[in-house]
């Protein structure tokens, strides 16, 4: 009889562990799966770990405005890095089978049909970075990948000073330009407004954050010592019409024999660096 209740013992044993393998290898149904991101952050972003050349990264904490949506339904929330979990049922309008695309910006902003203003300014949170993942499908448990981009664009402009009587340090340099625009999430556009600000800087190599728009509209005033000099940027030879964002031109110009000469310039990408991969906060 002891043999016997031992042998049943060790049957019932395989029995359960056989029934807890297989119900660990279920699937996740597709409504419990979390959706996890892959962010990267192009250089010069006013985020936390802000190198000295402005490339930088989010940490955990960070906090974005991120927009999904299929169709005509969405849903507006502000993701914080490192928090809690968003889930595929967490979106509602999401029907297994179907689609998301998902728009997200930093800093986080109040939106207004996926839409709202925005003014840059020439500090530390100027900037403004845009990401979208289109055609997400739902359920899925691949990272979805948001690369965010500078929706500003970013003028630099650099002096060589060869003229004893100029201080590169005192060289002051005025651009008036388009100052706001309207930006669509969810389409991951902007458009530029009407209104023009004029924005100042001293030294030998100045940089400032611009609405993107027509080159023809940016007019620069330098002052250097006794010199000056007033141009828009169309007229520089070579000068993109359109100043895009995420694009930075530079513009060179030399102080010598009593003139501010045009020297050239350059116009790029500002690159990206910087990876994270966390789930989605709520």
């Amino acid at each position: 009889m002891k043999r016997i209740a031992i042998c049943g013992a060790a049957a019932l044993t395989a029995l359960f562990a056989a029934a807890c393998s297989s119900k660990s290898n279920e699937p996740t149904p597709a409504g419990e799966r979390v959706i996890t991101f892959k962010t990267d952050i192009g250089a010069f972003t006013r985020a936390p770990q802000l190198d000295a050349d402005g490339s930088g990264s989010f940490t955990p904490g960070d906090s974005f405005t991120l927009l999904a949506g299929s169709g005509s339904a969405s849903r507006t929330l502000e993701y914080t890095l490192g928090t809690t979990t968003l889930r595929w049922s967490d979106l509602d309008f999401a029907a297994e089978g179907a689609t998301v695309d998902f728009a997200a910006c930093y800093p986080t902003r109040t939106l207004d049909g996926g839409r709202f203003d925005f003014t840059v300014r020439q500090d530390a949170s100027g900037d403004l970075l845009m990401a979208s993942a289109r055609g997400v499908k739902v359920g899925s448990e691949l990272p979805v990948a948001l690369h965010f981009r500078h929706a500003m664009h970013r003028l630099v402009v650099k002096y060589t000073v060869e003229d004893a009587s100029v201080d590169a340090s005192t060289i002051e340099t005025s651009c008036t330009a388009r100052n706001s625009c309207t930006v669509d999430l969810a389409a991951n556009s902007l458009e530029c407004g009407s209104t023009e600000e004029s924005f100042s800087a001293r030294g030998g190599q100045v940089t400032l954050l611009l609405v993107p728009q027509a080159a023809d509209g940016v007019a620069l005033d330098i002052r250097a010592g006794s010199l000056s000099k007033q141009c828009t940027l169309s007229q520089l030879d070579a000068c993109p019409a359109m100043l895009e964002g995420g694009k930075e031109l530079t513009v060179n110009l030399t102080i010598r024999d009593g003139a501010i000469l045009f020297d050239g310039l350059t116009i790029e990408g500002w690159g990206s660096q910087g990876t994270i991969e966390d789930e989605i906060s709520l």
